[in-house]
């Protein structure tokens, strides 16, 4: 077995990959509530796409593993924030509100969950304006934001030929010993949302079709899910992956990255959507492209791998979905 090929199998078998379908036996529970006419692309995008008459509200909530919440409160705390006003832009929104669910067993900790969020709200520029605290329970943090959008970016319009980008800040430090990419905290809250601020300003250029924020599940993880909402397959090139230096790429496709996004685009626009994410520092670049066939196909020189077939397997949505 060769390197590459241990490492497809590696990834193939995260936690983090298996526990994306444990979604599967909620979505039946809900379906017969969650089809409103008001309501886009019920399930698998980044946020729940509500339509007006002025627009669009995007509305989406996260929560942070309890475990980290536990070990470090005020990264979860700020983490919670985060994680969730990434959702609104990479759905072409600019977020409006957040309010957050707290637990803690006593003082000391549920403060220092609050002043990461509070952080979070600061370096995001976003108000913190309700929220439910439970006293002397389990460490826990959530958050659910609103947003908007004038022109919204929707998973299920990506589409075969199209080309997949993805755009990281690599300038960042892993976070302690986590799956963590640190590359927001130390930026002034002006450079951080003028970062962001890029996504909403392509979805109104009408150069991005769909998009997805990299989560948890790693990049390869994000593009398998962008794809599965689009009803397509993707090859993804390993090597063109925007990667710091100073991580290995195993380690480094199992990492929440902090500022991460995956897109599609036409071929001829590539350079224009590449070059608006450079002007601010942020590595882009094209890594691959999506395909008729469902297969996720991950490349590395001459070799190949298929990372998840999506007409045999589920992640989100699939066959289970809304």
């Amino acid at each position: 077995m060769t390197q590459f090929q241990r490492l497809m199998s590696k990834l193939q078998n995260t936690a983090v990959l298996q526990r994306k379908k444990a979604i599967h036996p909620l979505l039946s529970v809900f379906k017969d509530v969650w089809n409103f006419h008001f309501v886009l692309d019920p399930i698998g995008d980044d946020a729940a796409i509500l339509t007006t008459d002025a627009g669009y509200l995007l509305f989406s909530c996260d929560g942070i593993l309890p475990h980290l919440v536990k070990e470090e409160p005020f990264w979860a705390g700020y983490c919670a924030v985060l994680v969730s006003v990434s959702d609104i832009y990479a759905m072409g929104g600019r977020p409006m509100a957040v309010v957050n669910l707290l637990s803690a067993p006593d003082e000391d900790l549920s403060v220092l969950i609050a002043q990461g969020m509070a952080e979070g709200c600061r370096k995001l520029g976003v108000p913190m304006v309700g929220g439910h605290f439970f006293p002397e329970e389990a460490p826990g943090v959530a958050t659910a934001i609103i947003g908007k959008a004038n022109q919204v970016l929707r998973a299920t319009q990506g589409k075969p030929g199209q080309s997949i980008i993805i755009a990281i800040d690599i300038n960042g430090n892993p976070y302690k010993h986590y799956l963590q990419w640190n590359s927001t905290s130390m930026l002034e809250p002006r450079e951080l949302q003028r970062k962001l601020e890029v996504m909403p300003k392509l979805a109104e250029s009408g150069l991005i079709y769909a998009a997805r924020d990299i989560s948890n599940s790693g990049v390869l993880g994000t593009v398998a899910m962008l794809a599965e909402n689009s009803g397509c397959g993707a090859v993804i090139n390993l090597e063109a992956i925007p990667i710091p230096p100073s991580v290995e790429m195993e380690t480094w496709l199992q990492m929440y990255p902090g500022y991460g996004f995956v897109l599609t685009v036409n071929e001829e626009d590539e350079e224009k959507v590449i070059r608006c994410f450079r002007d601010e520092g942020i590595a882009a670049g094209v890594v691959g492209q999506l395909k008729s066939n469902l297969n996720i196909v991950v490349t590395s020189g001459e070799e190949s791998a298929v990372y998840i077939d999506l007409s045999k397997e589920a992640l989100v949505v699939g066959k289970n979905g809304i």
